[in-house]
């Protein structure tokens, strides 16, 4: 039987934190990065904007060679409010990315805003860890917003 896991990512200006769902037959989900490696942080030495997006790429490529069961990709995409400012450029910069490397692996992707997973900023935490659980180290929004995206195709 082969793996039905979703990437879920979302990407900020000097991180990406990522989740790894495995979605069984039964109904049951297991967060299988929860312990593991979920949390990619620009290096310093980067400082070209080009420079962090190749890195992100190469990171991304690293992630489906060792997860070979990945089947769908879901990045939770910033909220529109009318203001633009160079983090949120970035950020959607980096969505690209994941999106293309998406697409080089033949793997579907979507993106979704808070109102299409049935959450809000304030409430993504809870949410995230009432769903699938929460990480061992560096429990946050961001990656509370990556488990619940990938949670909101399941």
């Amino acid at each position: 039987m082969s793996s039905n896991i979703t990437l879920g990512v979302r990407n900020s200006p000097n991180e990406v934190r990522y989740v790894l769902l495995e979605n069984h037959g039964d109904g049951t989900t297991c967060f299988m990065n929860h312990a593991g490696e979920n949390r990619l942080q620009y290096p310093a030495s980067l400082t070209e904007t080009k420079d962090r997006l190749k890195w992100l790429k190469d990171e991304l490529d690293r992630i489906f060679r060792q997860t070979p069961g990945i089947r769908q990709v879901v990045i939770k995409t910033n909220e529109f409010t009318g203001s633009e400012t160079k983090p949120k450029r970035e950020s959607a910069y980096a969505d690209a990315i994941c999106i293309l490397v998406a697409a080089e692996h033949s793997v579907p992707v979507s993106c979704k805003l808070y109102t299409q997973m049935g959450s809000t900023s304030g409430e993504a935490k809870n949410h995230a860890e009432n769903r699938v659980g929460r990480t061992a180290k560096h429990w946050d929004t961001r990656i509370a917003d990556a488990a619940l995206a990938a949670y909101s195709v399941r």
